[in-house]
Formats: structure tokens, sequence, C-alpha cells
């Protein structure tokens, strides 16, 4: 992408300055008419930076271009006045070199003094409607000043440029200078290349101005050459305004926007949850029933794009693979999680899934929430992340629990009062049920029994044994 650009750079470049060389040897066969073509090609470029801001106003990201645009049409009406002023033209009669230099004076300040406000709406609104009677009022003055004789005279036949002229010059070239100094504080604002393009054409336009403070005639060789620089500079304020707007739009028109979606896309990408982007193509009508929904949810709902760590929760999904499919590989399984979508309102919070085919699995802990347009189910995004080892170690500590709950029972249980009858010794259990003592302690406990007769019973039950001396155990 960045290789196209520079290729596509240098082509402009190679073109634009062919026609600039040819605009200059023009100048040789006729100077009325190198003065014409470069005068309105600024027009040109002028009229088409309004026409490219006036009507993309509306979703403009910030209003420097607007600014810039709503300027530019009233710079070039002055403009092309003074190119029909321009001595020789004989196309305003009445008028010369005094007039037509008054007008360039009046252009370029609504243009310089623009520039040099326009960084200021980077983070302003502009309100179009006021600004355009601000520039129209300026201009009508400028204008009926100048054509009354009341602007103060620029260029006098005997001396040529007058000091008003030449100071004015400067101010210009110090306001497009500041201009661009503004813009150097505010480039992050711009899009690379834009910003290069339109410091450049600052430049430009600064140095041409000081070029018109050279000339002692109209048709001398320091005004061919700050008409040749200023050429240049709207060549380049056409490819960094006009040409980006048109071809590439988020670059210029809707740069925090395009920024906003890459910042968007890197925390998407970065995210330790896995994130995907379900499509629905032509949407579900949430009108219909919801089990009809939910099947064709399973045939439809394909996924769009997902980052990394849900690919390593489900394995690399190939873009356009079937969201039911990826789901089945889970239990309980793409039919039941669907339609405990829809019926939850397109929405399924807390749910966890469980890994088909292995004992234990992975658990997947994950929500998903549709968005619906027009009546339309049409998106569905899914943040899932996987719980295995904490769901694991929940199954083995409520197993611990359970031993330690069953063995405190079998505590309090040996420990409290225990039936026993008085004759047989026989105790009765939890259950009712009267039973010999070594068993029911065999039960409640890992005690383990041998029989064997005390030496008291042995003498009681074996007097014979016990009188030679033996006990029967013996």
């Amino acid at each position: 992408m960045e290789s196209t650009g520079v290729s596509r750079s240098w082509h402009f470049a190679a073109v634009f300055g062919a026609l600039t060389l040819a605009l200059g040897l023009a100048r040789f066969y006729d100077h009325l008419l190198f003065h014409s073509i470069t005068e309105l090609f600024a027009v040109a470029v002028a009229a088409s930076t309004f026409i490219l801001a006036w009507n993309t106003r509306r979703l403009l990201d910030n209003h420097y271009l607007l600014l810039i645009g709503i300027s530019s049409l009233f710079a070039a009406a002055i403009d092309l006045a003074h190119t029909l002023a321009y001595q020789g033209m004989g196309v305003l009669r009445g008028v010369g070199a005094n007039e037509s230099t008054q007008l360039w004076i009046a252009g370029r300040s609504v243009q310089a003094v623009s520039f040099l406000a326009a960084p200021l709406f980077l983070d302003r609104r502009l309100k179009p409607a006021p600004a355009l009677a601000v520039y129209g009022g300026a201009t009508a003055l400028l204008v009926a000043a100048i054509f009354t004789g009341k602007f103060p005279a620029c260029y006098l036949p005997v001396s040529g440029l007058t000091p008003f002229k030449i100071w004015s010059e400067y101010a210009i070239s110090a306001i497009f200078a500041a201009s661009g100094v503004l813009l150097y504080r505010r480039r992050s604002r711009f899009e690379r290349s834009v910003y290069w393009q339109l410091s450049a054409a600052i430049l430009l336009m600064t140095a041409a101005e000081l070029a018109f403070t050279l000339y002692s005639d109209v048709y001398g060789a320091a005004n061919v050459a700050g008409h040749l620089l200023r050429f240049v500079a709207y060549g380049l304020i056409y490819r960094a305004i006009v040409v980006t707007g048109l071809v590439r739009p988020y670059d210029l028109l809707f740069l925090d926007l395009k920024r906003s979606e890459e910042r968007y896309r890197a925390f998407i990408a970065g995210s330790a949850e896995g994130m995907c982007r379900v499509e629905i193509e032509g949407g579900i009508p949430i009108a219909l029933e919801a089990g009809e929904q939910a099947r064709r949810l399973a045939a439809d709902a394909r996924i769009a794009e997902c980052n990394e760590a849900y690919n390593r929760i489900h394995g690399s999904i190939a873009a356009g693979a079937r969201m039911a499919a990826v789901l089945d590989t889970f239990e309980p399984g793409a039919a039941e999680v669907l339609d405990r979508f829809v019926r939850g309102g397109y929405r399924t919070d807390a749910l966890v899934t469980r890994q088909r085919g292995t004992e234990h699995g992975r658990y997947i802990a994950g929500s998903l929430a549709g968005v619906v347009e027009n009546g339309r189910l049409v998106r569905i995004w899914s943040v899932e992340r996987d719980i295995t080892e904490r769901r694991l170690a929940a199954i083995e500590r409520e197993k611990l629990i359970a031993n330690l709950q069953r063995a405190l029972a079998e505590v309090k249980t040996l420990s409290g009062l225990l039936p026993i009858c008085a004759n047989c010794k026989k105790v009765r259990d939890d259950k009712g049920y009267w039973t010999q003592v070594e068993a029911y302690l065999g039960q409640k406990t890992d005690v383990l029994f041998s029989h064997s007769i005390c030496p008291d019973c042995a003498r009681k039950l074996y007097p014979d044994y016990v009188a030679g001396g033996r006990l029967p155990s013996e």
C-alpha cells in the first residue's frame, strides 16, 4: 500500500512538473495566455475545494477543510476579477495594472487569513451560514473599495509597486508562514501525505508572495516566478484536498473516524478475550416465530471476522464459516444456544459451554449480543473466554467440600447420642434398624474389626481352657 502511494506521488510529480515546464515555455509565446492559465487553474482548484467541503460539511470530522473551502470560494471570485482586470486583457473597461494588483492583494489577504484561522477549527465547529455571510460581506467591501478608488494604490505606471503593496506582500507572507507553523503543531490531526502536501503548498505560496515584492513590470521575471510557484502550490492543494477527498475520503474527510476504527481493530486484535463478528446476509425478520428465527440463524449466520484469541479457543476459523458449526463443537450445542439467544431478546449473558468428546473438555464462558436494524437481526457480536482451569478448579473444590461435609456429618453422628441395647449391645442406626455395633462402625468409618475374646469372657465361657492356662484365642 505504501509503495503504491509513493509511485502515485512520483507519477503526479512527473506529470505536474511537465505541465509547469510547458506553462513556463508558454509565457514566451504569450504572457497573457500564461497568466490566464495559471490564474484560472487556481480558480478551478479553489472552486473544487469549496464544492467538496460544502457538500460534505455535515459529515466532516473537523471544520478545517470547511473554512478553507468557504474562503476558497470568495478568494476564487476575487482571483477571477483579478484575471479579467489584468493589464492587456481588455475585458473590464476602465481598469488596469493597479486595480488588478489591488485585487491580487485582496484575494491573497482573504486566503492567508483563512489558512491562519483554519487550524482553530480542528476542535471547533464552524457555522456555515454565518461564515458565508462574513466572507461575502468582506469580499464585497474589498471589491467595492477597489473599484471606487478607496483602496490604497498598489501599482503605479511610473514607479511600479507601491510601498503599501510591498509591505502587504510581506505581511501576507508572514501570515502564510504562521499558518504553516500552526499546521505543523496540529499535524497529528492530518493524514501524513495530506499534511506534507498542504505544508509544501503553504511554503510555496509564501515564496510566491515574496517574489511578488520584486517585480517592477507586471510582465517581469519575478512576476512570472511568483505565478509558477503559485501554480505548483495549487497543484499540491488539488492533490491534498480534491483528489484525496474523492479517492481516499477516509484520509481527509473522516480521518478521526478512520483512526477510531484503527484503534478499535487494535483493541480487538490484542484482547485476551475471544471476539467475533457474525453477519447474517439479508437479515432475519424479528417478527418471525422464535423457533424459525433460531433455525434461520443456524443456516445463515456466518463468521465475518474474529481475533486471534477466538481462533485459539476454537481453532483456526475461516471467514464465512457457519456460526452453528462452531457452536456444535460445544455442549449444549447450536440449537439450544440459538433458541435461548432469540428468546432472551437477542442476548445471552454468562453462557457456559463445555467442549464435546473428552471427559472434562474445555469450558468457555461467553455472551452473545444481537444488532437489530429496520426490524431485522443483521449482526451478532460474540465475546468468549476460556475458563477451563477455573472451572476444573471449581469442580475439585466442590468435591472437596462435599467430602468434608460428609466427614463432618459422620463425626457428628459418632459424637452424638447413640442408642444401644442394654442386653445384646446392638445399636440403632439413623434409619431405625438395629445392628451389631461393629457393623455400624464399619459402615460409618474405615475401622476394621478382628474378633477375639477378652480374658473376663474367656474365664466365664471357657473355664476349662482358662484353668489349663490357655486362652481360646491362643
